[in-house]
């Protein structure tokens, strides 16, 4: 009963379950070396570690030789599938621990094998298509696998010497060891790094649909469906990553790329930092329109700061321009700082919208979240969205999305004397629904190939292309 109270997995679970869980489990022992549980055999047994190492493989069906996946220690548990029957019959109330266990587990064999994957390559096993941005701290590539040209990726490269130059050697680590250990779809992905004499390379997830901005920048400002959906994107990001103790604190439509489904992503994680739980820091950075009081006041801040930017962001999708701004960052600082109720809404912002604004844009935010992260949401009358796991979008967001790469297909259409139908990106089945992504990619590419220059209309991929047009600090 004590070594399952010690399981940090257990320990939520009444006492009642666990003295139910106790009674029908018994202690085995095995030797070094022997199997426990072979691939392929029936999953009737539930174990938990309680002293040793077990080591878990599984058989290549090519060269039928074991591959290592992971190694549990004490306190890691497996065969969960058990927990579904006759377990589950027994004690009851494990089915969270069930399907979270098994969907862990499947998650992290997932990304072991991926690791593994990435971990074998070499810079010079890609070739560059095209360059999808250029900025001061180096440029984007998109690049593709030689062995495999179907395996696109950006490509981001660093130039070392403004790295250190600037100062911003613990960001750039810090940055690396968070986005490499984010498995979230509302997060890019970093697969993994390289570096040479001159340049850092973070081979990233190519997100192709371009940034949020540069739909809101086309279309002025967001109904309030629309900016419900995107609210929810951001919502799931920052519910994954405050449950690991990390605040983002760079929220803006700018640092939100989209996929080839019209999602929305984080990207650029320059001032992300792992605080760890019921702490704050106190490094002044972020984007001026964005920043919390308790950042300008040097108070220290936590997560609560996240959620500020959330209110401000939606304020910005809903009307086009943010609450708060002035003619240089100072001005920000001291209209922020006069508070949200100074502020006049407009009429076409909802009324329930308005509250969810006004709550989060307090310093007593994070106790209207009350640590429940995105489970507070729906309570506030408002953000209703719905983020399946399906790959299909709200109506509504489709066709914005349509839209938006069909504008893009006009203006390259119009500059470069190239037409490009758009039968051969989407395939209709009434409501542009699905979105055949080689087109999509043929498509960018080609649009990226008429548009080198950096000054150009193209906003590809997070950093790419467009100035910068708010104030950064980092300190």
């Amino acid at each position: 009963m004590d070594f399952l109270k010690s399981v940090p997995t257990f320990q939520s679970l009444p006492e009642e379950t666990l003295s139910k869980l106790a009674d029908v489990m018994e202690e085995t022992h095995y030797s070094d070396g022997e199997y426990i549980i072979r691939q392929g055999a029936r999953g009737d047994t539930f174990f938990i570690i309680s002293k040793g190492k077990v080591n878990v493989t599984q058989g290549d069906s090519a060269t039928q030789q074991p591959i290592h996946l992971r190694e549990l220690v004490k306190g890691d548990w497996f065969g969960e599938r058990a927990l579904q029957g006759s377990f589950k019959h027994l004690i009851g109330g494990l089915d969270d621990v069930s399907n979270k266990g098994y969907e862990d587990a499947e998650l992290k064999a997932k990304y072991e094998a991926e690791n593994a994957f990435f971990s074998g390559l070499k810079l010079a096993d890609f070739n560059i298509i095209d360059t999808l941005g250029v900025g001061g701290f180096g440029r984007v590539e998109l690049v593709q696998l030689k062995s495999e040209e179907a395996k696109t990726f950006a490509m981001k490269i660093l130039k070392k010497r403004h790295i250190v130059d600037t100062r911003q050697q613990e960001h750039i680590r810090s940055e690396k060891h968070i986005m490499t250990e984010a498995h979230s779809d509302f997060i890019v992905r970093l697969y993994r790094t390289f570096k040479d004499s001159k340049y850092l390379y973070m081979l990233m997830e190519a997100c192709l649909g371009g940034e949020l901005w540069t739909i809101l920048r086309d279309r002025g400002s967001f109904e309030d469906s629309t900016t419900r959906f995107y609210t929810g994107c951001v919502v799931e990001a920052f519910a994954y990553l405050h449950a690991k103790g990390i605040i983002y604190r760079d929220l803006k439509p700018e640092n939100l790329i989209l996929d080839s489904r019209g999602y929305a992503k984080l990207v650029d994680f320059g001032f992300a930092k792992k605080i760890g739980f019921c702490k704050k820091t106190w490094t002044f950075c972020g984007t001026p329109e964005y920043v919390a009081p308790e950042i300008i006041l040097n108070k220290g801040h936590d997560v609560s700061a996240d959620y500020w930017s959330l209110g401000i962001l939606m304020y910005e999708l809903l009307t086009g321009s943010p609450p708060f701004s002035g003619p240089d960052p100072m001005k920000t600082y001291n209209v922020i700082l006069r508070g949200i109720d100074m502020i006049e809404f407009p009429k076409k912002i909802t009324k329930n919208a308005a509250n969810l604004i006004k709550k989060l844009c307090r310093s007593s935010a994070w106790k209207f979240i009350k640590g429940n992260g995105l489970q507070a949401f729906p309570r506030s009358n408002w953000s209703s969205w719905s983020l399946s796991s399906s790959n299909k979008l709200p109506l509504n967001i489709t066709r914005l999305f349509c839209f938006h790469i069909k504008t893009l297909q006009d203006d390259f259409s119009r500059h470069s004397g190239h037409e490009v139908s758009p039968t051969n990106i989407f395939c209709f089945d009434g409501d542009f629904q699905q979105i055949d992504k080689s087109m999509f990619l043929t498509f960018t590419t080609e649009m990226m190939s008429a548009f080198r220059n950096p000054s150009g209309p193209w906003e590809i991929n997070g950093t790419a292309t467009k100035k910068d047009l708010r104030h950064r600090k980092r300190q």
